[in-house]
């Protein structure tokens, strides 16, 4: 393989790397591929399957028993998809009280940080879901939801009313 840098000759080797790219300080990839270049020093690291690693790293903060830290709000944010405005709305509060639990201005409240938790550990991305409809369920008045309740082949089906 040639560098990208100088195209002198690049040498792999397996070799634990820390990983900043995710924005958390203190992930190290174990006996991952290295590659360098001995000309210029340049350096490449091969990561498979990086969507896996987020979602195990992911899987790992939210079931840590200490608060999260500013960088881990961050992270578990950036993971499910979300922007500043998207968490926000979800969770019910301002923009820039996110970017506070963000940037360490103020600590996230026990109830906002299991919501982002309990996001992590069941999300399923849900297509018809948008962030219109969480707006309008906020100014509605209180109705109590009418299912009928099926069961088919020992598993229940439940559809509105």
């Amino acid at each position: 393989m040639k560098c990208f840098q100088c195209g002198g000759r690049m040498k792999s080797a397996r070799e634990n790397v820390r990983y900043e790219a995710c924005g958390l300080p203190g992930i190290t990839l174990l006996n991952v591929k290295v590659s360098r270049c001995a000309a210029c020093g340049e350096f490449e690291v091969a990561i498979p399957n990086v969507e896996d690693l987020h979602r195990r790293i992911a899987q790992a903060v939210i079931h840590k028993p200490a608060r999260l830290t500013p960088a881990e709000v961050r992270f578990l944010r950036k993971y499910l998809g979300w922007s500043g405005v998207d968490f926000a709305t979800h969770a019910g509060v301002a923009p820039e009280t996110v970017s506070r639990w963000e940037q360490g201005g103020i600590a996230m409240g026990p109830t906002a940080e299991r919501f982002l938790r309990l996001c992590v550990a069941t999300r399923e991305p849900v297509a018809d879901y948008s962030l219109k409809v969480l707006k309008e369920i906020v100014s509605g008045t209180p109705q109590p939801v009418r299912l009928g309740a099926r069961i088919r082949q020992k598993k229940w089906q439940v559809r509105a009313a």
